[in-house]
């Protein structure tokens, strides 16, 4: 200490470095340069630094220096969930409900069981189009618009062909892609072409089982042979087996036909990614009725398509057919045709099954609202007895 200074004078001490003869009138430490406080003892005292106070532990450079790190990390996660979150995309899977959204708009649909139509809610009112499978005739005729009509007589739909008039599950999702259906009945899965397609317009697409469906072949009825296997049908439409007497039946050529795989998915389903491929020797029907009355009026013909539209047919006689290669034929229908097999469809052995789904665009618009309600209607009690009545399958 300097002897120089008298000791009744006043110094002050610096809590930082400890210095303790800093003059009374400082106003940082003479030594450190820090801010002082007014603590201030005699300078016969040793001096001593006062205990720092908890601001003064957050004002050092390490301190500092810990807390904006800690605060950046905070921020760039937020911004992370953030962005997870708008670019998240639910990829199709072959249950329950599927959906796929290229925006924030990504709204589950309130799909819940009701027992009738009436208890469904949140039904727009308006006038819907709809479109797409053929099936939606079985269900129309089974009395499923005017069920829904009596329980909300304000939604009201439009059933819309596209403009070549090529009625089917894959033109219905196309013109749901378009804007110019709010939903539609498709016999299959969506691909994800199908998502890519919506992502790209920025909306999503939902598709919702609501219906088991078989595929049913069928013959001229001069073709009397105990059925076919799905390879040998593979085989016909891919022009493999070109005869009748090849399958045990008469000596006549094979003349398949069926629909468009452009416009319906059912040449898909028995053939995968080779629909088309083989084609030259199938002649494309536009529908179902068509295809009927093709086969029944031509020696050698056979075609397939949901159970829905051709049970009960007299003018056709329907194939049983039989898994892989072997000849355990289950047949598609029971007393007599007039009934689906609907236990063997359900528990698979009947090789040839497939869902039924309910297509409609994921915007949040009023077109996805009545998407929804349609969906509801159709799994309810009600409507899964107008389901089974059409000569489908129901889910519950």
């Amino acid at each position: 200490m300097n002897p120089d200074k008298s000791n009744n004078q006043k110094l002050i001490i610096c809590n930082h470095c400890g210095y303790d003869t800093n003059p009374s009138t400082a106003k940082r430490c003479v030594k450190c340069g820090k801010p002082l406080n007014i603590t201030v003892l005699n300078s016969n005292k040793a001096g001593k630094p006062e205990p720092k106070t908890f601001a003064d532990w957050l004002l050092t450079p390490w301190m500092i220096r810990l807390l904006s790190g800690l605060v950046f990390l905070f921020v760039s996660w937020l911004i992370y969930c953030a962005f997870v979150t708008v670019n998240s995309v639910s990829k199709p899977d072959d249950a329950g409900v599927y959906n796929s959204s290229g925006n924030n708009q990504n709204i589950s649909p309130e799909v819940k069981l009701y027992n009738s139509m009436k208890e469904v809610p949140n039904v727009p009112e308006g006038t819907f189009n709809y479109g797409g499978g053929n099936s939606f005739a079985a269900l129309t005729a089974a009395g499923l618009h005017e069920a829904i009509t009596t329980a909300h007589a304000n939604f009201r739909l439009r059933y819309t062909q596209p403009k070549d008039n090529q009625i089917g599950g894959t033109k219905g999702v196309a013109m749901v892609l378009d804007g110019q259906l709010s939903f539609t009945l498709y016999g299959t899965s969506l691909k994800e072409t199908d998502y890519n397609k919506a992502k790209q317009r920025g909306f999503g697409l939902k598709q919702v089982p609501v219906a088991l469906d078989a595929l049913v072949f069928f013959t001229h009825p001069d073709i009397s042979i105990p059925g076919l296997s799905v390879e040998q049908l593979q085989d016909i439409y891919k022009g493999k087996l070109t005869n009748w007497k090849q399958v045990g039946g008469p000596d006549l050529p094979i003349i398949p036909f069926t629909r468009d795989p452009k416009v319906a998915s059912i040449l898909n389903d028995l053939l995968g990614p080779e629909a088309g491929q083989n084609s030259s020797k199938i002649q494309f029907v536009r529908d179902y009725t068509e295809a009927i009355r093709k086969v029944g009026s031509t020696p050698g013909g056979i075609s397939f398509g949901g159970n829905a539209l051709i049970v009960g047919q007299r003018t056709i006689r329907p194939l049983a057919i039989a898994k892989g290669n072997s000849q355990e034929y289950v047949q598609p229908f029971i007393e007599d045709g007039k009934r689906v097999n609907a236990s063997a469809i359900t528990d698979g052995s009947y090789p040839m099954s497939r869902r039924m789904f309910i297509v409609f665009r994921s915007d949040g618009t009023i077109d996805q609202l009545a998407g929804e309600a349609y969906v509801n209607m159709l799994m309810s009690k009600e409507g899964q007895q107008i389901v089974e009545k059409a000569g489908l399958v129901p889910l519950r």
